[in-house]
C-alpha cells in the first residue's frame, strides 16, 4: 500500500504551502540570476560580446505568480476590475458577474470511488499471487473433477484475500471530501457596498470588483487587495502554520511575491484585530487557494519499507515456486508421467508455496499494533507506518510545538538587582517553595507594570469555528440556530470555568499572553487595570502607545494619585531600548542612580537570558509630577510632552518556550537506540541552541562556540566537536554554490553536516526543511519528520513517515501524516519506535514460522516426483496448515514482548530486506529440514503400521497393478493370492484363445494404474494388486516387499481394514499433517526469540496458548467429525500416531536453537566485528 496523497482540504494548504515555499525560492532565484545577468553584461562589454535575449515561459507559471493586482496603483486597478474602490459595483453589473463568473465556491473535485480503492488493496502483488493460486485450484478441479478439495482451496484462498482486502481498506480508508475544510472557512455573510451603499450579503454572492467590510473575528471572503486598514491583523495560519498575527496595510510590501505582500489578504484567513476594507480581485476557483486547488492530482508518494519488504518476499517466493514447479513438470515429462499428472504436479508445487495465512497474518498484525498503539495515544493511519517508524534512523524534529510546549511561559524575573525564577503559582500550587515574594515593593511594581502595558486579554467567547459549523447546518432553521450557538455558548463558558489559567484560550500575542498568564493566578489582571483609568490627550484618544518593530517599545499613561503625582507613565519593550530610557533603577521601592555597577548586572543578566535562548522583556516607570503634569492635562504622544527618557527601570521577565518534559528522556532514549535526532527551526540560532541543550540534542560544546570562543572560523572549528548548529543562510549560500554542478556534486557541503552526531539547523525557511529531509534520505537514512504547522507538512509528505501533533497540529499537517501524537508528547515516538522495531522482529519469525511450514508441504510433491512414493500431503490439507493449525500460532509472535535488546541496536539499514539470505537458508535448510523430517517420520510410521516398508513406498506411485474385486479375499495359498480379476481374466483367455498360459501377455496387459489421492480403489488389498508372474511356478507373487500388520483398524469409510490398502496413504497423511502440527508448536518456540533464550523470555504470551489450542481444535475436528473425513479425506487415526514420532525432532529443533542463541550471546566480537554466530546464523 502507498502513502496516498489525500485529496482533502488540507492537502490544497499544503499544496499552498509549497507554492509560497517556490515562490520564496524562485525570488531568491531571480535575484540571483540579476545578478549573473548583470555580470554578464558587464563581462560582454568589456569582451566586445553581444548581448543574447532571454525568453520566459510564462505559460508555465501558475496564475498567482505572475499577477499584478498587488503593485499596480488603485487607478490602474479600478480600470482592470471596472470597479469604483468608493460605491462598488452597481448591483445589475454585480448580478451580471455573478450569472457569468459563478458564485464565490471552491469547486469540489471527484473523490476516488471506493470500489476503485477496494480493486486497489485487492489486487496488490501478495493479492494477486493468492489469486493466482486460487485460479491453478480451479484449473485442478476442472482437470479432476472427482476430487473436490482443489475445489475447497481455492475457494477459501478466493474468500481470504477478499476479507483481507476488505480489512485493509476499511483501515486506510481516509476522508476524501474534498474542500470539505474549506467550507468552514468561507463565513455565511459579509458586508460589502454596492451603489454607493454598505449592504450585508451571502458571501457566495460576491463577485470581482465588490468593495468588502473586513470586520472583527470574521474570516475573509475571497482575495482581496486592502485599501483601509485600522489595525487590521491577520490570522495565516490555516494556510501558512505562523501564528502570529501579520499586519494587513494598503501597501504593496512585495512586489514580486504576492503570497507575502501585506496589500493582499486571502480568502479562509480570520481576521484578529482592527477593522479594514478591501476590493475584491479574486473569488472562488480564481483565488490563489483556487488555483493551487487545481493543481492537485492523484499522486503517489513512495511505498512504505513494509509494503517494499512484502513485495520483496511475494517476488522471491513467487519466482522460487514457479521456477521449481516448472523444474519438476520437466522432470515428471521426462521420467514417464503423463502430460496431466505432470501439470498437476507442478500446480500442486506452486499452490504449495503460496503462504496463504501470511497475507492474513500481516494485515491482523499490523491491525493489533495500532490498536495497541492508540491506546498509547499514538494514531497510525498508514499501518504500514508502524513498522517504518521502527526503521527510522533519523527524526528531524520541528522545535515549537514538537520539542517544545508551544506556549511562551515567564521563566526568570530580575527585579531588586536579583535574578529568580518565574515560577507558575497556579501550576506550582501554595505549598511551593517560591523565589519571588509577592509582598516585596520590588515584584508589585513589575508585576504591576506588565499587567498595565499588556494589552492581550483571556477570550471567553465561543470560538467562531463552532459559530460558524452552526450557521451553515443546512438541518436548521434560524431559531434552531440561535438556540444552538446559545447553547454550545453555555457549555463553553462551563468548560472554560474548569481549565487552568495556563490552558484558557487569549487574545493578544505569545509575549503578553505568558504574562497575564503568569500574573492572573496572582491578582485578576483585569481588576489590575481597572484600578487605574487610562489619561488622554487632546482629541480625546488614550494614552496608549503599541509596541512597534521600530521603537521596541509600548508605553501607557494612567491617572495613578500619589503626593506628588496624579499620573504615571509605565514602559514595556526591549530590555537595552527600555534600559536607556532610564536615569535611575527602582530597588525594594527606591531609586537608586545607573551606574557602572549596575550597567555590569543589567548585561550580565540580559546576556544569560539571551545564551538560554529566553526572550527578555524590559519594564520601566515614571511618576510624572503634579506640578507639571496636572489633572486633565493633554498629552501629546506624537511630540512627547512628558519626559519619556528619564524613567526608573523596574525589573526584566524573561519569556522561554519550553521543552515538553517528556522530551530530554526521550531523545537519549533515541540515541541509544541508534537514532540521530536533528532539529530543524525558524528560530534563532541562539535560541535553538538552548533548546536542543534543553533537549540533549546537543551534549557538548558546539562547533560554532568553538569558533565564537577562540575567534576562529566556522571552517577551522568544524572537525573539533560533533555538535553544530547550521543557520539557514549557509543552505542558501550552498544552494547557490550548487548550481551548475553536476548532480553527483550537489548537496556535498549538506552531506558533511549530515555526518555530524548533533545537529541543529535554525533560521530555516519550510523551503530548506525540504532540502535537508532530501539530505538524510540521500545518506541512506529512513527519515520520520515530526512537526505541527503548515509549514511542517510539506516535510511530513516528503518523509518515509511523517509525524504530526495530535493536540497543537493544524489539520493540514495531521492530514499530511502517516501517524498522530494524540497527546503531543514526543516520547511517544519512542514508544512507536519500538512498537515498530518489535513488530519487525515479530514479522521476521512470522515469515521464518511460514516459510519453515512451506517447506513441509512442497517437499511431499517433490518426493512424490522423484521417488515417487504416495503424495505424503494432499492440497486440501495444505489449506488446513497455512490457514488452520499455522495461522492463530503465527499470529501469536505479534503478541510477543520485545527482547531485551531490540532498543539498543542500530537502526536497520535502509537496503537490508525482512527476508535475508540467511532467513531463507535457516527456514529451507534448518528449521524446515528437520520439521519436514518430523513430518516425514510420522508418514513412514504409520504407512509401516500398516504393513508398509519404505522401501517397496519407493516407485509405488507410478507402479502399475492388478486392481482386485472389492469382494476380494487375500489368499497366498493361491496362484492368483485371491485376485478373482485376474483369475476372471485367465479363465477367460482359455476360453477365447485356449492359452492355458497362468503368465500370458493377455494377463499381464491388464495391469492399471492405481488411484491414491481419492477413494475409489480404497477397497483393494493391494498384496494382490501389486503382481508379477512367475513363469516356471505359473503363479503370480507379490512384486513388492510387504511388512506385518501392526494397527488391526478397520476404516469407516470402506467398512473394511486399512492395512494393505490405499486408505493407508490417507491415514498416513492425516499422520504427516499431524508430524507438522507438532513440529510447528516446537518451531514456535524455537522461533520465540532472535537472541534471548525462551526461557528469560517466559511463556507470558496467552496468545501462544490459544494458537496451540486452534491446533489442538483443528487436529479433532479433522480426525472425528466424519463429515470432514468424507469431504476432505481426513482420517480418525490411532492414538499413536497423533504426531508423537515427531517430538525427537521438536526436541532438536529447540535445543538447537538455544545452543546457537548461547553462542550469539556468549561469544565475545572480535573489536568492532559480531561474532561468526551473530553475523552468520541470526536472521
Amino acid at each position: 500500500m502507498k502513502k496516498s496523497a489525500s485529496r482533502s482540504g488540507s492537502e490544497i494548504i499544503t499544496l499552498f504551502t509549497q507554492q509560497k515555499q517556490e515562490m520564496e525560492l524562485h525570488v531568491a532565484k531571480k535575484q540571483f540570476d540579476a545578478l549573473n545577468d548583470e555580470l554578464k553584461r558587464r563581462r560582454e562589454q568589456l569582451l566586445g560580446g553581444k548581448k543574447k535575449e532571454v525568453k520566459v515561459d510564462a505559460s508555465k507559471a501558475e496564475k498567482f505568480k505572475t499577477m499584478d493586482e498587488h503593485k499596480i496603483t488603485l487607478e490602474e486597478l479600478e480600470v482592470k476590475i471596472q470597479t469604483s474602490v468608493v460605491n462598488g459595483l452597481t448591483a445589475s453589473e454585480a448580478q451580471a458577474r455573478l450569472i457569468r463568473n459563478g458564485p464565490n465556491m471552491l469547486s469540489e473535485k471527484k473523490a476516488v470511488p471506493w470500489f476503485v480503492k477496494l480493486f486497489h488493496e485487492l489486487t496488490s502483488v501478495f493479492a494477486m499471487m493468492m489469486w493466482v493460486g486460487s485460479l491453478l485450484c480451479f484449473i485442478v478441479y476442472g482437470i479432476t473433477p472427482e476430487d473436490p478439495s482443489n475445489l475447497y482451496l481455492g475457494l477459501v484462498l478466493a474468500i481470504v484475500v477478499t476479507l483481507t482486502g476488505i480489512l485493509a481498506y476499511f483501515q486506510n480508508e481516509k476522508s476524501e471530501a474534498m474542500m470539505e475544510a474549506f467550507k468552514n472557512f468561507i463565513p455565511p455573510e459579509t458586508q460589502v457596498i454596492r451603489d454607493g451603499k454598505q449592504q450585508k450579503l451571502a458571501a457566495k454572492e460576491l463577485v470581482v470588483g465588490d468593495v468588502v467590510i473586513v470586520e472583527l473575528g470574521k474570516r475573509i471572503p475571497a482575495d482581496i487587495r486592502i485599501l483601509e486598514s485600522n489595525g487590521m491583523k491577520v490570522d495565516n495560519s490555516s494556510l501558512t502554520g505562523e501564528s502570529l498575527l501579520l499586519l494587513r496595510t494598503n501597501q504593496c510590501t512585495h512586489p514580486d511575491n504576492p503570497l507575502e505582500t501585506k496589500n493582499l489578504a486571502f480568502f479562509g484567513t480570520l481576521n484578529k484585530e482592527g477593522t479594514g476594507k478591501g476590493v475584491v480581485i479574486f473569488t472562488g476557483d480564481n483565488t490563489v487557494i483556487g488555483q493551487i486547488a487545481g493543481l492537485a492530482a492523484s499522486s503517489d508518494s513512495e511505498e512504505s519499507p513494509l509494503r517494499q519488504e512484502i513485495n520483496h518476499f511475494i517476488k522471491l517466493i513467487a519466482t522460487i515456486a514457479f521456477i521449481v514447479g516448472i523444474a519438476f513438470l520437466i522432470f515428471g515429462l521426462t521420467t514417464g508421467y503423463e502430460v496431466l499428472t505432470s501439470i498437476l504436479f507442478c500446480i500442486g508445487i506452486i499452490v504449495g508455496y503460496v503462504p496463504e495465512g501470511l497475507l492474513a497474518t500481516v494485515t491482523i498484525a499490523l491491525s493489533l499494533t495500532a490498536r495497541r498503539l492508540a491506546q498509547k495515544k499514538v494514531l497510525v493511519k498508514n499501518l504500514e507506518g508502524v513498522e517504518t517508524l521502527g526503521s527510522t534512523s533519523c527524526i528531524c524534529s520541528d522545535k515549537t510545538g514538537t520539542l517544545t510546549q508551544n506556549k511562551m511561559t515567564v521563566e526568570n524575573l530580575w527585579y531588586n538587582g536579583a535574578k529568580c525564577k518565574g515560577h507558575n503559582r497556579q501550576k506550582n500550587g501554595p505549598k511551593f517553595k517560591y523565589e519571588y515574594d509577592l509582598n516585596d515593593k520590588g515584584f508589585q511594581d513589575l508585576a504591576e507594570c506588565a499587567a498595565l502595558c499588556s494589552e492581550a486579554v483571556f477570550d471567553s467567547t465561543l470560538p467562531q469555528e463552532k459559530t460558524i459549523k452552526v450557521n451553515q447546518d443546512v438541518g436548521l432553521n434560524d431559531e434552531q440556530k440561535t438556540a444552538k450557538i446559545q447553547k454550545l455558548t453555555e457549555e463553553w463558558a462551563q468548560n472554560l470555568e474548569k481549565l487552568p489559567w495556563l490552558d484558557r484560550p487569549t487574545i493578544g500575542d505569545a509575549s503578553e499572553t505568558a504574562l497575564i498568564k503568569f500574573l492572573q493566578p496572582i491578582q485578576d489582571v483585569m481588576y489590575t487595570r481597572s484600578l487605574r483609568k487610562l489619561a488622554s490627550d487632546a482629541t480625546g484618544k488614550l494614552a496608549r502607545m503599541p509596541f512597534n518593530s521600530t521603537n521596541k517599545y509600548a508605553f501607557i499613561i494612567v491617572e495613578y494619585e500619589q503626593e506628588d503625582s496624579h499620573y504615571c507613565l509605565f514602559t514595556k519593550g526591549a530590555p537595552e531600548r527600555i534600559w536607556g530610557l532610564c536615569e535611575t533603577i527602582q530597588i525594594r521601592g527606591n531609586q537608586e542612580v545607573k551606574d557602572q555597577r549596575w550597567e555590569d548586572a543589567f548585561n550580565q543578566i540580559n546576556s544569560f537570558c539571551g545564551k538560554n535562548g529566553e526572550r527578555v522583556l524590559g519594564f520601566a516607570k515614571l511618576h510624572l509630577p503634579k506640578q507639571q503634569f496636572p489633572k486633565n492635562f493633554q498629552f501629546n504622544l506624537d511630540k512627547f510632552n512628558f519626559p519619556f527618557e528619564k524613567q526608573s527601570f523596574v525589573g526584566t521577565m524573561s519569556l522561554v518556550d519550553p521543552p515538553k518534559d517528556a522530551v530530554p528522556d526521550a531523545v537519549i532514549k533515541c540515541k541509544t537506540a541508534g537514532i540521530k535526532v536533528i532539529m530543524v527551526t525558524g528560530d534563532q540560532p541562539v535560541t535553538a541552541a538552548a533548546i536542543a541543550k534543553q533537549c540533549n540534542i546537543i551534549t557538548e560544546t558546539s562547533v560554532n562556540e568553538i569558533a565564537e570562543s577562540e575567534g576562529i572560523t566556522f571552517e577551522e572549528a568544524f572537525y573539533r566537536s560533533n555538535a553544530i548548529v547550521i543557520h539557514g543562510d549557509r543552505l542558501t549560500k550552498m544552494a547557490i554554490d550548487d548550481e551548475g554542478k553536476p548532480e553527483a556534486e550537489k548537496g556535498r557541503l549538506l552531506s558533511e553536516w549530515l555526518d555530524k552526531s548533533q545537529i541543529v539547523f535554525a533560521r530555516t525557511s519550510p523551503a530548506q526543511k525540504l532540502i535537508i529531509v532530501d539530505g538524510c534520505q540521500k545518506k541512506g537514512h529512513i527519515v520520520a519528520v515530526t512537526g505541527d504547522g503548515v509549514n511542517d507538512s510539506p516535510a511530513i509528505k516528503k518523509a518515509d513517515i511523517g509525524i504530526s501533533m495530535g493536540i497543537s497540529g493544524s489539520d493540514v499537517a495531521k492530514d499530511a501524516a502517516d501517524m498522530i501524537l494524540l497527546n503531543d508528547d514526543f516520547s511517544n515516538i519512542v514508544i512507536g519506535i519500538e512498537e515498530g522495531r518489535k513488530i519487525f522482529d515479530n514479522l521476521k519469525k512470522t515469515i521464518t514460522f511460514v516459510l519453515c511450514g512451506n517447506i513441509s508441504e512442497v517437499i511431499p510433491f517433490l518426493a512424490m516426483v522423484a521417488v515417487q512414493i504416495p503424495l505424503p500431503l494432499t492440497t486440501i490439507l495444505i489449506l488446513f496448515i497455512d490457514l488452520g493449525t499455522a495461522l492463530m500460532p503465527s499470529t501469536a509472535f505479534v503478541y510477543e514482548d520485545a527482547e531485551i535488546d531490540v532498543m539498543t541496536r542500530r537502526p536497520r539499514n535502509k537496503n537490508e530486506h525482512m527476508v535475508t539470505p540467511k532467513l531463507i537458508f535457516f527456514s529451507y535448510c534448518l528449521q524446515g529440514y528437520i520439521q519436514c523430517l518430523g513430518a516425514f517420520l510420522c508418514y513412514f510410521i504409520v504407512m509401516t503400521d500398516y504393513g508398509f516398508t519404505i522401501t517397496g513406498l519407493i516407485g509405488l506411485q507410478t507402479k502399475t497393478g492388478y486392481l482386485p474385486k472389492n469382494t476380494d479375499v487375500y489368499d497366498p495359498t493361491d496362484i492368483f493370492l485371491g485376485n478373482t480379476e485376474l483369475r476372471d481374466l485367465y479363465f477367460k483367455n482359455i476360453n477365447e484363445n485356449r492359452d492355458y498360459d497362468v503368465c500370458s501377455d493377455y494377463l499381464k496387459n491388464s495391469a492399471g494404474s492405481i488411484d491414491f489421492l481419492f477413494s475409489k480403489n480404497a477397497k483393494a488389498d493391494l498384496r494382490m494388486t501389486y503382481l508379477d508372474c512367475n513363469k516356471e511356478q505359473q503363479r503370480w507373487n507379490m512384486n513388492i516387499l510387504w511388512d506385518e500388520c501392526k494397527i488391526d483398524l478397520v476404516s469407516p469409510i470402506t467398512n473394511k481394514p486399512v492395512c494393505y490398502t490405499t486408505e493407508a496413504i490417507t491415514h498416513s497423511q492425516i499422520g504427516y499433517y499431524y508430524g507438522v502440527v507438532f513440529t510447528q508448536a516446537a518451531n514456535y518456540f524455537a522461533l520465540k526469540t532472535h537472541k534471548s533464550s525462551i526461557f528469560f523470555q517466559g511463556y507470558k504470551n496467552p496468545m501462544m496458548f490459544f494458537g496451540f489450542f486452534t491446533q489442538i481444535l483443528v487436529v479433532f475436528c479433522l480426525a472425528y467429525i466424519q463429515v470432514l473425513n468424507v469431504g476432505l479425506q481426513s482420517r480418525d487415526v490411532v492414538f499413536e500416531h497423533f504426531g508423537f514420532p515427531s517430538v525427537p525432532f521438536c526436541m532438536v529443533m529447540i535445543l538447537f536453537n538455544e545452543i546457537r542463541k548461547w553462542f550469539v550471546r556468549n561469544i565475545p566480537p572480535t573489536g568492532e566485528i559480531p561474532n561468526w554466530w551473530q553475523r552468520c546464523t541470526v536472521f
